[in-house]
Formats: structure tokens, C-alpha cells, sequence
């Protein structure tokens, strides 16, 4: 299987459920739209894993969707990735141009992010989404979205979250594994699958690099115990910006800073931040945009 997928799978003898995501394409087209330096590829590809991890939860083929997003004060600022429930993603890196270090500290997500806050937007159709906003931990993106399942859904669990380059500093693997045990699971269970997943002497990284399949690493850390896959959907980049979503969100710009694209400049170009593609605002359509936003205030 090798085109990016997310698979729902059941361990009955285990009594856990699991999540298994390979996203090389999606990282790679996401890092190629914006020129990421190989430091921001390994966070964005992380990130993307995790929320498509996330959005393997959701209700199938719904409206539901996910929003991860990463902000401190490191040199990457912000990273910011949307997936919904019928494997669409995009996502961007406020700072994709990060050097390149001598040492895998530089390369680490603790130091490119640095102190900050992870927040986690779910839309599951309610009248709002349900927002958590948590602390960093300086912890890798894994561990940081464990604690969020563990404080915010009470759902104990297990990630690995696996990216790897190659001496070219090439993106050549991308994807990680999700567990979560029920109510009525005994907690050694997942104790287990975790002391398994950190006395591995192989990642997800290398299982994926080697053409393998993320579901042959669920066979060692269920040690060997059967499984199912429940179901399995192709992920992919796909964008939701239109000229109209645009012109919505310039409805919310100042009368002043409309004013200012239409007299200064007789037009506007903005871009989207997720896909960078541009959208052209005549002085004519900018008018029509002032007009709306006047009427209403007026009311």
C-alpha cells in the first residue's frame, strides 16, 4: 500500500483499538509548497501525522474535522494543520526557512518550538467546536498529543509518531500509530504496549523508509496478538480556500485597511495561508466588500 492512508483497527484479544497513518505524500507536497528547510519538514511532517492520528476519530465520512496547532517562541513560531473526517488535510509553518543545525538538538521539536501552547479544535457538528488549549511540556509532538488524550479526553493512550530524511535531507518517511484502550480495558494493557513502543530497537520511521507497512509495526507492539482493520481511507492535500471563503474573511479586515488596498493600490492579492495560492480583489470588488461591511454596521 503505498499511497498515504489512515486505517481504523480492532485488537479484540488485546481489547484496544488503534489508528495507523502513512502521510509521506501529504508531508512531502505540503513541505514543497512551502520551501520547508529539512528542521521545519520533520515538524510539519510530525504535525500532520498527528493530526490525521486525531481525525481517525472522528465519525467517518462526516463533517467532523480536527485543527492542531503548535505556537511558541522558538524559531518556528507556529505550526498548523486541519484534518477532516474524509482524509482531506493542509497545514503550514509560520517560519518554514529554520537553518539547518549541526546536531540533532537543532533538529529537535522542544528547541524549535520553545515555550508555548498546543491547541486542539474539534468540530464534531455541535453548535461550537470544543477548543483546549494546554502547555507545552517540551516534549515531542507524540508525548504532547498523549497528554492532551489523557488530560482533555480521559482516553489513555499510546503514540509514536515516526519522520525520517535521508543524507540528502530528503523527506522518506512519514506516518505513526495511535492506540487507545475502553472503559473496561485494563491499564497494564496499554502499560505494555507502551513499554513496547520505547524498548524497540526500530521506529516507525524505518519500518516506513523500508517499504514496509505501519500496520506491521501494530504486529510488535500487540506482540504478535491477531488484529483487524476495520476500515482504511486514502489521505490526501486538499485545500478548502475559494475566492469567496477570502472574500468572507475580508469582511472582517477595518474600513481604514479596505480604503487603503482600494485607493493606494486600486486592488488586493491575498494569500492563502495553508495553500499559497492567491486571489486577485479588483477595485471594483473591493467597493462591493466596503459596501457590505457599511451595511452592516449600519444595523
Amino acid at each position: 500500500m503505498s499511497a498515504d492512508f489512515i486505517s481504523r483497527i480492532l485488537c479484540n484479544e488485546l481489547n484496544v483499538r488503534a489508528y495507523a497513518v502513512s502521510n509521506l505524500a501529504v508531508a512531502k507536497e505540503l513541505s514543497t509548497i512551502h520551501t520547508t528547510t529539512p528542521p521545519a519538514t520533520l515538524a510539519l511532517a510530525r504535525t500532520i501525522t498527528a493530526a490525521a492520528l486525531l481525525s481517525a476519530t472522528l465519525k467517518p465520512d462526516s463533517d467532523q474535522n480536527v485543527r492542531v496547532k503548535f505556537t511558541g517562541n522558538g524559531p518556528i513560531k507556529e505550526i498548523h494543520v486541519q484534518a477532516d473526517a474524509r482524509g482531506s488535510m493542509r497545514g503550514y509553518v509560520a517560519n518554514p526557512l529554520i537553518e539547518i543545525g549541526d546536531t540533532d538538538d537543532k533538529m529537535s521539536f522542544p528547541n524549535l518550538i520553545g515555550d508555548g501552547f498546543l491547541s486542539i479544535i474539534k468540530d464534531i457538528g455541535l453548535k461550537e467546536p470544543y477548543q483546549t488549549v494546554l502547555p507545552l511540556k517540551k516534549n515531542d509532538i507524540a508525548t504532547e498529543i498523549a497528554y492532551y488524550l489523557t488530560y482533555s479526553e480521559q482516553i489513555p493512550s499510546a503514540i509514536i509518531i515516526g519522520a525520517k530524511l535521508n543524507e540528502n535531507m530528503e523527506l522518506t518517511a512519514s506516518g505513526g500509530v495511535l492506540v487507545q484502550i475502553f472503559p473496561e480495558t485494563d491499564l497494564t494493557v496499554i502499560e505494555a504496549i507502551e513499554h513496547r513502543i520505547m524498548n524497540k530497537n526500530f521506529s516507525v520511521g524505518d519500518i516506513l523508509e523500508r517499504g514496509e507497512s505501519i500496520h506491521s509495526y501494530l504486529t510488535e507492539i500487540f506482540d504478535g496478538k491477531p488484529f483487524t482493520v476495520l476500515h482504511t481511507m486514502p489521505l490526501k492535500h486538499n485545500c478548502r480556500c475559494s475566492k469567496e471563503l477570502i472574500r468572507t474573511i475580508m469582511k472582517g479586515f477595518s474600513l481604514e485597511e479596505l480604503y487603503d488596498m482600494r485607493e493606494k493600490d486600486q486592488k488586493a492579492e491575498i494569500e492563502c495561508s495553508f495553500c499559497k495560492k492567491k486571489y486577485l480583489f479588483d477595485a471594483e470588488e473591493l467597493s462591493e466588500i466596503i459596501s457590505l461591511k457599511m451595511k452592516g454596521e449600519s444595523h
